[in-house]
């Protein structure tokens, strides 16, 4: 997401990085000018509320984790503001079609179209309008953008934005009047009987068209294949927009209800022959066997790629843990006095470093025990302006330091003497993860706030030959980073899921926080995690203040290894996925 992270992709011997939706033309033109890497962008496909890669959403309501590719999209749900229900995190789809010339000209050479979870005659679809463009002379670039454009109305996405690339956020990217439902919406389900929905569509509905039907809670939708379509009594092929219709449910369809929705989410298929009749016996095929040669290849293979793997081991003898407390602001440096409290944390932002002249900066056991940590994210001329305030604080004689991705290392270059030190945002879920992040000298490392136990045991097991890992064992659950403001919810304001879940938004420096209501805490699992290891633990209190009412009260039950009412262990026991 900034020139600096790429720059650093480019030293570590990658060929190509794939920039962040959340980049304007301008600060791609700026990436491309301060590196030679190959560069990528998305052009078309879903937009994420959240900033890539920093999304703990779906892995805090259900445990799949959207920074492993296994998002359950509860960005699509409904959450009420003060009982008034609104889709506030649904965005609408990314379409750059119109601004094609524009990424190239800003350095892009490759495009990316979004199509995991699509059909193929979605992806058949974008991709031909998309090349459609790129293909055509400069003569003949009106006519196409035009044709294609009326391909990917066919598409039955959802409505499109052009998302940040033209400088200014559209006020269309998040509306959460609209359901982030893709489709064409065909009507609503009014009568249920003899196996059919019956319903009046507002579209041409015609066989081998994919219907889904929604339901009216939060619940996933139903998707079918039209393959009976009923009018007046007599089955038709086709029907026409304000036509009263019936469609045959499939067998193992869904639980429908009078009230769901109805979206059109595919046009008529190839062919609309019924699955039996699509059923046929198919030839038998000779596979040869494997040849011993290959075979011993694949053997010599696995035990090379195993043997490179680190050895598993006892952890080590149990020490004292050494306890860190991240503190909102200069004030809480009071809480170095405190018996146990090794080191205070510190977010580096405008400030905090307004605040540190308020500080009596002349004890040096205060200096030597401070880490400032560093903003997930940087865009911009914001990098430049934390370079700027790292040198002061080294100047100061300041010398520990947390980064939380590759972007924030080049922070450093040419500064002497300090100690880096890696937060949960540099994700180390397994013992390569680790040894990647030690090679870029990071002295300690912190656990991913999403893991599991049986995980953690895991990674412990190696952690004779990894630099020290940290465990958060208490932390406010920031679910998601956005540059997408939430329109019409005011800072601080809950959001509330049908389930009851409660989320709270706040906005920092142009940027959308939203918090789980309960905040993640491992209290009362400190003699386990001792158990495994574990010698370093974090409290962070940077939301309620060190030495706030709630502050001591978590540090008590530190003390005490009690547990904390109304806070959750997010996938420590239930499991990451």
């Amino acid at each position: 997401h900034n020139a600096a992270g790429v720059r650093m992709l480019e030293q570590m011997g990658f060929t190509r990085a794939v920039l962040a939706r959340e980049l304007s033309l301008a600060e791609i033109g700026a990436i491309r000018q301060q590196s030679t890497i190959e560069l990528e962008h998305f052009v078309h496909g879903a937009l994420c509320f959240s900033v890539s890669g920093q999304c703990l959403f779906s892995s805090a309501v259900s445990g799949m984790s959207g920074n492993r590719g296994r998002c359950a999209q509860p960005c699509r749900r409904s959450y009420r503001n003060r009982e008034q229900p609104g889709y506030h995190f649904s965005t609408s789809d990314f379409s750059a079609l119109s601004l094609l010339s524009q990424l190239l000209k800003a350095g892009v050479v490759s495009l990316k179209i979004e199509g995991r979870m699509k059909s193929a005659e979605y992806v058949a679809r974008v991709v031909a309008a998309y090349r459609l463009v790129l293909d055509a002379p400069e003569s003949g670039r009106k006519q196409a953008m035009q044709e294609a454009e009326e391909q990917l109305a066919l598409s039955f996405g959802r409505k499109s934005t052009k998302g940040f690339l033209t400088g200014s956020i559209p006020s269309a990217i998040a509306d959460s009047a609209t359901q982030g439902t893709l489709g064409k919406h065909l009507g609503q389900v009014t009568s249920l009987r003899g196996g059919m929905i019956g319903f009046t569509t507002s579209d041409r509905l015609h066989v081998g068209d994919r219907i889904r039907v929604q339901p009216q809670n939060d619940q996933a939708g139903t998707g079918f294949t039209v393959r009976e379509l009923w009018l007046e009594q007599k089955k038709q092929k086709v029907v026409k927009g304000g036509d009263f219709v019936r469609v045959r449910i499939p067998d193992k369809g869904g639980f429908f209800q009078v009230g769901d929705t109805i979206f059109k989410v595919g046009g008529k298929a190839a062919f609309t022959l019924s699955p039996e009749s699509c059923r046929a016996t198919l030839d038998q095929v000779a596979v040869p066997e494997k040849s011993p040669a290959q075979k011993e290849i694949l053997a010599q293979a696995r035990a090379q790629a195993q043997a490179s793997l680190l050895p598993g081991a006892a952890p080590p003898a149990p020490a004292v843990q050494s306890l860190t407390v991240r503190g909102r602001e200069p004030q809480d440096m009071r809480i170095l006095d405190e018996p146990g409290v090794a080191e205070l944390e510190l977010m580096l932002t405008p400030e905090t470093l307004a605040g540190l002249k308020k500080v009596d900066l002349h004890r040096a056991d205060w200096q030597g025990r401070i880490i400032w940590g560093i903003p997930p994210m940087l865009f911009g001329p914001e990098w430049d302006e934390y370079r700027r305030a790292v040198g002061m604080l080294a100047g100061q004689g300041f010398r520990r330091f947390r980064v939380n991705n590759l972007g924030h290392l080049p922070l450093f270059a040419g500064l002497s003497g300090l100690t880096l030190l890696g937060g949960f945002r540099c994700y180390t879920l397994n013992s390569q993860a680790a040894l990647a992040w030690q090679e870029l000298d990071l002295a300690e490392l912190t656990v991913d706030l999403e893991d599991d136990r049986k995980n953690l045991q895991e990674l412990f097991r190696r952690s004779e030959h990894l630099p020290p890992l940290a465990i958060t064992v208490y932390s406010p659950l920031v679910v998601m980073l956005s540059r997408i403001p939430v329109r019409g919810v005011r800072p601080g304001s809950v959001l509330r899921a049908e389930g009851g879940e409660g989320y709270r938004v706040f906005q920092h420096h142009d940027l959308t926080e939203v918090l789980a209501e309960q905040d993640f805490s491992l209290l009362g699992h400190l003699a386990e995690l001792k158990g495994l290891g574990c010698t370093r633990i974090i409290v962070d209190l940077s939301q309620c203040g060190a030495m706030s009412a709630r502050g001591k009260q978590v540090l008590a039950a530190l003390v005490a290894d009690q547990p904390l009412l109304e806070t959750t262990s997010f996938n420590y026991r239930r499991g990451l996925a």
